[in-house]
């Protein structure tokens, strides 16, 4: 399930920035990604602001720090989001669709097997889905940069630094 809200058709290379979480981020998920939009798009935009909801997993969460999950209160917390235009695009994956998972394994891994996360744990069915949705985008060229990063993840930023136009130059320099 994607809900798209923005249109914006851009021809250059850029970069598309892609945030993902899971339901024990029910609680912060909404201030994680104002704080993380307001840090990063202070200097720089991106092509286009993707957030990959993975409800593929409700329970024993690698490193869970709480013991209570609301899925109620986690999907509130991503129509709060779109609501704010937060993202440009939510993708959510359940994970329920095996010819999906065994698609984006397949894709991704060589294999086809039914697994949405590593047996540590470590989702990454959702990340794929994620890159393959950016991909579809009329906006996405071939040689552009997708900053991939956890919903919870805290930056530091300062306004004399030039953020991910820096970063992102360095993709061009042939002697890389």
């Amino acid at each position: 399930f994607v809900l798209d809200f923005s249109p914006i058709v851009h021809s250059e290379q850029g970069c598309f920035l892609m945030i993902k979480s899971c339901p024990l981020e029910y609680k912060s998920i909404l201030s994680d990604v104002r704080r993380t939009i307001h840090c990063l798009e202070s200097s720089a935009s991106f092509k286009s602001i993707v957030l990959v909801a993975d409800l593929s997993k409700t329970e024993n969460f690698l490193r869970q720090y709480s013991s209570v999950i609301d899925i109620d209160e986690y999907k509130a917390a991503l129509n709060a989001i779109k609501d704010e235009r937060l993202v440009d695009h939510i993708v959510e994956f359940d994970g329920k669709d095996t010819s999906l998972v065994k698609k984006l394994n397949k894709a991704w891994l060589g294999n086809e097997a039914k697994a949405t996360h590593s047996s540590l744990g470590q989702h990454y069915a959702s990340t794929f889905l994620g890159f393959e949705f950016i991909s579809e985008l009329d906006c996405y060229c071939a040689n552009d940069v997708v900053l991939q990063m956890d919903s919870d993840i805290i930056l530091h930023y300062e306004k004399s630094m030039d953020g991910i136009l820096n970063c992102t130059a360095n993709f061009d320099d042939p002697r890389l």
